[in-house]
């Protein structure tokens, strides 16, 4: 009897995106994590700031400048990687 991931995919996208799952390798799955915890790393602290300028509608101590610093810094660290 032979192994079920060595099979070929089904003639459907559902055979075949479950066939590329089973054989992806782990270091595959740790790359794409990784790739995109990079994207939205960068995001996600911006969040809490957001909603707390929206809710009280008063962006005073809010500066462009921080802004600036630290998207420049965020795309250096995306061309670093």
């Amino acid at each position: 009897m032979s192994d079920p991931a060595e099979e070929d995919p089904g003639d459907g996208p559902l055979d075949k995106l479950l066939y590329s799952i089973q054989n992806i390798s782990l270091s595959e799955l740790l790359g794409s994590i990784s790739a995109v915890a990079m994207i939205f790393g960068g995001v996600i602290p911006y969040i809490p700031q957001y909603c707390e300028i929206r809710r009280t509608k008063n962006a005073d101590g809010f500066s462009l400048h921080v802004c600036l610093a630290l998207l420049i810094a965020n795309i250096l660290r995306i061309l670093f990687w």
